[in-house]
Order: structure tokens, then C-alpha cells, then sequence
């Protein structure tokens, strides 16, 4: 089989939205580093690559992520660096909603360069291709619906656990009274996993009707955009509102918990910060070097 130029495209889609949520969301710079493994396997889970293909992949990976270090990096330790920056003094309620509307502001920007790309490689995909990103779907769905089965309150007594894991590690050591008082105000945010079953199973099920009606790039292309770009106007009315009110709920728990640490703790999750930044900036400018010999 010879490999289409289209089916690259998938690659940037991939790698822009992997990556991206790896650094902005301030996951292990270790996951970063070894993106090109991550991308292909993510890849081939969904789409049944064939042996052409990975090669394929492989081969475009290699500029592909320099691109994007050389585009995308500095871009995010700029707003971490500015995170730092406002939070060193203690968070008010304004610094954490700048914090949420930038994150979506880059979110917006990286899939509208990429939803043109997006639709070109979906419109090469043939049936086996979607049959087998169909069953992935599936898979995918029956973990979440697994964890709706569990009670309520298992789910919530696991979810603040899992809250303050994260905490620990940015934090430093938590009192007594901090871990009573942070798994209240987990456990009190509202639980949003069946809407989001219900939301993700909706959502597949548009995805795979889109992907076997029509092979037009410029109705994917718009469908991609909505989905993507602007998802508050384009998601369920309910779904959106849910998503607001956690939200807005995830504000208050973070302006709370911001004023409940101690000055060392503070200075534990700066120093912390501080290092993924240096990790940003290192990558960022080891890479400047081999983006000046890719073609646009």
C-alpha cells in the first residue's frame, strides 16, 4: 500500500492536542520528551495503522514535534511563567479566571491552525479504519460506564483522594486539617460522570455518522471547528451548563485551597513550577536550531 500525503495530517492533529495538554496542563515534562512513542501508539490504537503508515508517522514525527517546540513551547512558558508570577502573592478569584479563559484562548488557537488538516486526513479514512475507531470508541465508553456502576459516594471518596495525591505533589506534606478540609470541598463538586457518558457516547456516535456520510473536507472541516473551537456553542445546552458549574465550582475550590497553604507550601509549588519552566525553556531551545530547516 502507498501512503497518501493526507494521511499525515492526522499527525499534527494528534500531536498538536497530545502535546499541548502535556504541557499546558503541567503533566511530567517526562511524557513530553517521548511524544513521538505516545502519538503512534495513540495512532494505532484508533486507526489500525498499517506497516506503511507507521513508518509514515515515524518519518514526520521527527519535524512535526520540532515544529511544534518551536512554535508551541515558548507560548506556554510565557503563561507559566506569568502563573508564577501571580501566584506568588497569593491567587484572587480574577487571577484564577485569567488563568482558566487563557487556557482556553491557546486551547482555541491550537485546534483552529489544526482543524483544516484534521478534516483532509479524515476524509482518506476507509471503512476498516473507521470500523476499528469505532470498537475503540466502545472500549473506551465501557471503562466509563464501569466506574458509573460503583456508588456515588465510592467515586467521590476516590476522586478526593486523587485530589489531594496531586496536591501532595505540589504542595509538599498537608496537615491534618488541610486533607479534612480539601476532601470536603472535593467530595461537594458536583459529580459529572454520567453526563459525561452520556455526553462522550452522544458525541462518538456524531463522529462516526460524520465520517461515513460524507467525504466533503470542507463539512468536516466546520464540523471539526464547532466541536473543537468553540465548544460552548456547540455542546448540548445541559452538557454546557454542567460544565459551567463545575467550572466555576473548580474556581472556588482552587481561590480556597490557596489561601488554607502555608508560605512553604507556596514556596514548594513555585520551586516546582519553576522547574517545569527551566524543562520548557531547555526544550524550546534545543530545538530553535533544526526548525530553521523545515519547510513551511
Amino acid at each position: 500500500m502507498k501512503l497518501q500525503p493526507a494521511s499525515g495530517h492526522v499527525v499534527r492533529v494528534l500531536v498538536m492536542a497530545v502535546l499541548c495538554g502535556m504541557v499546558s496542563a503541567c503533566a511530567p515534562i517526562f511524557a513530553y520528551r517521548h511524544a513521538d512513542w505516545l502519538v503512534l501508539w495513540k495512532l494505532d490504537h484508533y486507526f489500525d495503522l498499517t506497516k506503511d503508515q507507521k513508518v509514515f508517522v515515524r518519518g514526520r514525527l521527527k519535524d512535526l514535534l520540532a515544529r511544534h517546540r518551536y512554535d508551541a513551547l515558548p507560548v506556554y512558558e510565557r503563561f507559566l511563567s506569568d502563573i508564577k508570577t501571580k501566584s506568588s502573592d497569593g491567587l484572587t478569584r480574577q487571577e484564577i479566571e485569567w488563568i482558566f479563559a487563557t487556557y482556553a484562548e491557546l486551547r482555541a488557537d491550537l485546534f483552529t491552525r489544526i482543524v483544516t488538516d484534521s478534516a483532509s486526513f479524515l476524509t482518506s479514512v476507509n471503512e476498516r479504519q473507521i470500523h476499528n475507531l469505532e470498537q475503540a470508541f466502545r472500549e473506551d465508553l465501557e471503562k466509563r460506564e464501569r466506574l458509573l456502576k460503583q456508588k456515588a459516594d465510592t467515586r467521590l471518596t476516590n476522586r478526593a483522594g486523587e485530589t489531594l495525591d496531586r496536591l501532595k505533589e505540589w504542595l509538599g506534606p498537608l496537615t491534618s486539617e488541610q486533607k479534612q478540609r480539601i476532601s470536603q470541598w472535593s467530595r461537594s463538586l458536583p459529580d459529572m460522570l454520567g453526563i459525561r457518558v452520556e455526553f462522550q457516547k452522544s458525541r462518538q456516535q456524531e463522529i462516526l455518522r460524520l465520517l461515513r456520510s460524507t467525504r466533503d473536507s470542507h463539512i468536516i472541516s466546520q464540523r471539526l471547528e464547532d466541536w473543537l473551537v468553540f465548544p460552548e456553542e456547540s455542546n448540548p445546552s445541559h452538557y454546557q451548563r454542567a460544565m459551567e458549574e463545575m467550572k466555576s465550582a473548580v474556581m472556588d475550590m482552587a481561590l480556597a485551597v490557596d489561601g488554607l497553604i502555608t508560605p512553604q507550601q507556596r514556596a514548594h509549588a513555585l520551586a516546582k513550577l519553576q522547574d517545569l519552566i527551566n524543562d520548557i525553556h531547555t526544550l524550546a531551545a534545543s530545538y530553535c536550531g533544526p526548525f530553521l530547516a523545515i519547510t513551511p
